[in-house]
């Protein structure tokens, strides 16, 4: 074999291993698309269940997000990650951090974490796993992603003006809002949802750019506002995120069925 031989073999073989290396990161950064399941299902805390992480919620969340397994890790357990150390973390994929959220919900109770049979009792309902020299929870699984009106205004976390992210996640969680206040996402079809995360901590109802016939406003509410998740055998919610990297859980479904044809 002559050096031209060996050197175009040489240069076959990296560009195999550079399409293949490509198409991991491709595969691994498409989330399946968005589950069906029946909204008029309530999911919800089993009578009795312990919360895994009962407490009021303020401040900020440290997440990571496995792209390789679509799970999302909250740092807990025996030796969570600090703020401070988070800072100063970078991570590798496929693990990425979660953009930085101020949460406005009020009160949670996370009963288990994905995957977990639904009759598990006590440590059994948590699952904890390790990175970077700390443990995290496994918060939850993301089980389908879209873009509306289209799929052109969504790349990973970055939302285009006009558009929103709808991510289906399985999330066994009970969420309170006391109020009085809370901001109210409604979309083109009636569907509600109330804000629970900013990336400041700042609510903005004026300077987001929606898609056609979605609103946003401060609205007030009389009685604390629960919510549980949905769909048989799961615990799904459906997240919107804004240009803004405003969050929303849906809360309210006009359609027994998600997604409608009409959505």
């Amino acid at each position: 074999m002559n050096k031209r031989t060996i050197i175009i073999s040489i240069i076959a073989g990296l560009l195999a291993i550079g399409g293949g290396i490509v198409f991991y990161i491709q595969q691994t950064l498409t989330f399946a698309p968005l589950p069906t399941y029946n909204t008029s299902i309530m999911s919800g805390k089993p009578e009795g269940a312990s919360c895994i992480n009962k407490s009021r919620s303020t401040g900020i969340a440290i997440e990571l997000i496995d792209l390789g397994a679509d799970n999302v890790y909250l740092a807990g357990g025996s030796n969570p990650m600090t703020l401070e150390e988070w800072n100063n973390t970078t991570v590798r994929f496929p693990l990425m951090k979660n953009s930085e959220r101020h949460i406005l919900f009020d009160d949670t109770c996370l009963y288990r974490s994905p995957g977990i049979p639904e009759d598990c009792q006590g440590d059994d309902c948590a699952m904890f796993v390790e990175h970077y020299g700390h443990t995290w929870l496994v918060l939850s699984n993301i089980a389908g992603q879209g873009c509306f009106p289209d799929r052109n205004g969504c790349n990973s976390d970055v939302v285009a003006p006009g558009y929103v992210s709808i991510t289906t996640i399985d999330k066994c969680q009970e969420m309170t809002f006391w109020g009085p206040t809370i901001y109210e996402l409604v979309d083109n079809r009636g569907n509600r949802y109330v804000m629970h995360a900013t990336d400041d901590g700042s609510p903005n109802v004026d300077g987001v750019h929606l898609p056609d016939g979605w609103s946003l406003a401060e609205v007030t509410i009389s009685e604390p506002l629960i919510l549980q998740p949905r769909g048989e055998g799961h615990c799904y919610y459906n997240i919107v995120r804004d240009s803004t990297l405003q969050s929303y859980h849906q809360y309210f479904f006009v359609d027994e069925v998600f997604p409608s044809d009409g959505k």
